[in-house]
């Protein structure tokens, strides 16, 4: 379980209070991350049978009990975001540039 919370941790999520006496059941532990586009993103820990980590998402559920697997979507999640950010700010240096008085 060490490392990965030690992954969500360095990818800036943050551990939910309560978690030293238990997440949603004695083998989880949950994890939270606020995201501009995305809203919140949580990451709980699962041990016993079913080890990993599990993501929602957008009221979407996704596991992963592989760090490249995780690592690939976590990115693929901070890319739309950094695409539609890109879009916003070309558009608002469009507008400031027609409105120069050349």
């Amino acid at each position: 379980m060490s490392m990965y919370r030690s992954y969500l941790l360095k990818n800036n999520f943050w551990a939910k209070k309560g978690n030293e006496k238990g997440g949603f059941s004695n083998n989880e532990k949950v994890f939270i991350k606020h995201d501009e586009f995305n809203g919140g993103i949580y990451a709980i820990i699962q041990e016993g049978e079913r080890r990993g980590v599990k993501i929602l998402v957008d009221g979407d559920e996704f596991f992963f009990n592989n760090f490249d697997n995780l690592d690939n979507f976590l990115n693929s999640l901070t890319h739309k975001q950094d695409d539609f950010i890109k879009i916003l700010k070309r558009k608002d240096l469009s507008k400031r540039l027609r409105r120069l008085d050349i």
